[in-house]
């Protein structure tokens, strides 16, 4: 319906109103027609160029959510490296918490072993086992 009042019944409705005004002439109303076509014309290349526009804001759109959504994985990867990372380094601590009480109950066995071997030996006698002498 709108088209048809645009294509058809907007230049007749011009044309008409020159000619009952007694100051168209066919000339005049060609001249309106082909106006009324230019018009036309424009409206039509500035919808074209709209849908244009809109097609392109809805690419746009697209391609940020997908750089968001991208944007939003990145983060939790990093997140997660972070939290893998300071569990790493409470293990490493703990190992080397374990290695330093080792290395001092491996000296505590050294010493006891040396001190246990140095002290003199005692003779033992038969009578230490039970026997008569």
């Amino acid at each position: 319906m709108h088209r048809f009042l645009r294509t058809a019944l907007l230049p007749m409705v011009i044309g008409a109103t020159l000619l009952a005004g007694g100051c168209a002439t066919k000339e005049s109303a060609q001249m309106a027609q082909a106006a009324a076509d230019a018009a036309r014309m424009q409206a039509d290349l500035a919808r074209d160029t709209a849908e244009r526009a809109l097609s392109q804001a809805q690419t746009a759109t697209q391609r940020a959510d997908q750089a968001n959504s991208t944007a939003q994985q990145a983060q939790q990867v990093a997140s997660d490296a972070r939290n893998s990372a300071q569990t790493a380094e409470a293990t490493a601590l703990q190992a080397k918490n374990d290695a330093l009480a080792a290395e001092e109950r491996a000296q505590a066995e050294r010493a006891a072993f040396e001190a246990e071997r140095a002290a003199p030996r005692r003779a033992t006698t038969r009578l230490a086992r039970g026997e008569r002498g």
